[in-house]
């Protein structure tokens, strides 16, 4: 969870990709669906074109599930920036699947974020 923070902080898609499955599926509240790591890439290059002082921060995470194989878990995130001289922000909830990927460890393989609270 952190270390893909930070990747996305620091615009270091170097960092960041591994991070992700091959096949990584990422909803978006806006209503964006990213199919794949190259995607992904290509998705952020674009924004970070657009944002900056870019802050991000995941929040009250609670890992559902845990197996040898996959673990899920539940966040609040916020996030913050400039976009041609306005402040641009926003925040909500997610869900994030992780799967073991052999000798590579854990990746992202699904994130899905949405608008709201997930604690009332």
């Amino acid at each position: 969870m952190s270390d893909f923070a930070a990747a996305l902080i620091a615009r270091d898609k170097a960092s960041a990709l591994p991070l992700l499955t091959e096949d990584v599926v990422l909803l978006y509240s806006s209503g964006t669906a990213i199919l794949g790591k190259e995607a992904f890439a290509t998705t952020m290059t674009a924004s970070w074109a657009v944002i900056e002082n870019y802050k991000y921060a995941t929040l009250d995470q609670i890992w559902l599930a845990q197996s040898e194989a996959v673990a899920a878990v539940i966040y609040s995130f916020e996030w913050s920036g400039t976009a041609r001289g306005a402040e641009v922000k926003g925040a909500g909830r997610a869900t994030r699947v992780f799967r073991k990927d052999g000798d590579n460890g854990w990746r992202i393989a699904h994130e899905h974020l949405s608008a709201g609270q997930w604690r009332p």
